[in-house]
């Protein structure tokens, strides 16, 4: 019924003249920013959200039992989603920028395992749960997913289209699926680069690795 009427306003002339003139247009604009600021006005008493973050664009989703902390002076872009279930925790520091369409979950399904013998339901098939940590000045690039269990250092860059799938060390830059850390900032000493390289082995580029001396 709704979509009949939809094609019919459509359709008809003079009632797309009646409904979407510069008038009423700005009526729509008022109500849907209004409505905005009404869901990121909940979020912010729902979860743990700094004064100064930003809600930079329409459509961020928050959702969940679990905790959301959102630090001073930063910002998730438009359609990005983050997902805490009850008794995790998804963390995002100070001065860090989250691009836009990024998603962080807390909870996955498990890939190898017969989907058929349950219903489409999280709660009936095995997952993986985790916290999900973005540490200070941070810059995460559009498209990235950040999933379950999984850190980002402090002062770290994550390439867009990234799917960070292991703890990310501070002071890197790192792009890929899964992502794996191509360099380290030109501002550390080389001891300290040389030792986060060590302990981060796993995540370096084959190259990084090698400049290095890690295995």
């Amino acid at each position: 019924m709704i979509r009949q009427l939809e094609r019919a306003i459509v359709s008809n002339q003079h009632a797309g003249r009646l409904l979407f003139n510069g008038v009423t247009g700005a009526l729509g604009t008022f109500v849907q920013a209004a409505r905005k600021r009404g869901r990121y006005a909940n979020y912010r008493d729902r979860y743990d959200v700094a004064p100064s973050f930003k809600f930079n664009g329409p459509g961020i989703t928050l959702y969940g039992d679990g905790d959301i902390v959102l630090g001073a002076d930063s910002y998730v872009g438009r359609h990005t989603r983050i997902q805490s279930k009850g008794g995790n925790e998804v963390r995002i520091g100070a001065n860090t920028a989250v691009s836009h369409f990024v998603f962080c979950y807390t909870q996955n399904r498990v890939a190898d395992q017969d989907m058929s013998r349950a219903k489409n339901r999280n709660d009936h098939l095995d997952v993986r749960e985790g916290d999900v940590a973005i540490g200070d000045h941070c810059w995460i690039g559009a498209f990235t997913f950040v999933t379950e269990g999984t850190e980002i250092g402090d002062d770290t860059v994550v390439g867009a289209n990234a799917v960070v799938t292991d703890d990310l060390p501070p002071h890197a830059i790192a792009t890929g699926a899964p992502a794996r850390v191509r360099q380290f900032k030109s501002h550390l000493d080389d001891g300290t680069a040389a030792d986060l390289a060590a302990s981060y082995a796993d995540v370096l580029t084959d190259d990084l690795a090698a400049e290095y001396g890690v295995d």
